[in-house]
């Protein structure tokens, strides 16, 4: 555990250093006036059901977990807003049914990171906006997942959509939903997958 532990915290690390060199902007550029302050957040997702779409794990219950930060990239003429966004995800679970075992219900459980995502943001008022995000992760299960033919090393990819709420000038509260899709992206001997509709809540703090 204090391996793991210690590995998302040099990993979260390394994504703000590489971002702070690779995404530098010359904020002296007319498109880049007004850039925000890098921003914090801690958000969790719960899904109650899985889809029959790219994935072929029915009837799975997921959860999950991801502290990162976002850091404002771009100004647009109309107004928009890009981020760059990075996480560590220290949780994610699964209830699924194991084919291996005659669909009876296995727990699943795993931790990764999500070194790049773009985030697009646009207001609605001056406290309400919304958001459309994408983002892709590594996710290392705690055995070979979802059957025995799968694979520990998983990827992901989550398309989401979010309202956005300003509490204070320091905090805001995010209330979306995510379409996570999992899968060993054909590395394995089998590649069911499982697609999840997660309702996720985030807190973004500076």
């Amino acid at each position: 555990m204090i391996n793991m532990r210690v590995f998302l915290l040099c990993s979260l690390v390394l994504m703000i250093c590489t971002t702070n060199t690779v995404l530098g902007q010359d904020k002296t550029d007319s498109n880049l006036e007004n850039f925000e302050e890098l921003q914090f957040r801690l958000w969790t997702g719960y899904s109650f059901n899985s889809v029959y779409l790219l994935g072929k794990t029915k009837n799975t219950i997921s959860k999950i977990i991801g502290i990162g930060f976002k850091r404002h990239i771009r100004n647009y003429e109309s107004g928009a807003k890009l981020y760059y966004t990075a996480d560590v995800i220290p949780f994610v679970e699964y209830e699924y049914p194991k084919r291996d075992d005659g669909d009876n219900f296995h727990f699943a459980k795993g931790f990764g990171i999500s070194p790049i995502g773009f985030q697009l943001m646009n207001s609605i008022t001056p406290q309400v906006s919304y958001s459309m995000s994408i983002s892709g992760s590594f996710i290392i299960m705690d055995n070979t997942f979802p059957t025995d033919k799968g694979r520990k090393l998983n990827f992901t990819f989550d398309p989401s959509f979010a309202l956005n709420t300003k509490l204070n000038s320091n905090l805001s509260l995010n209330l979306g939903y995510k379409f996570h899709h999992i899968s060993n992206a054909q590395t394995g001997k089998e590649n069911p997958g499982i697609d999840s509709n997660f309702l996720f809540l985030s807190l973004i703090f500076k």
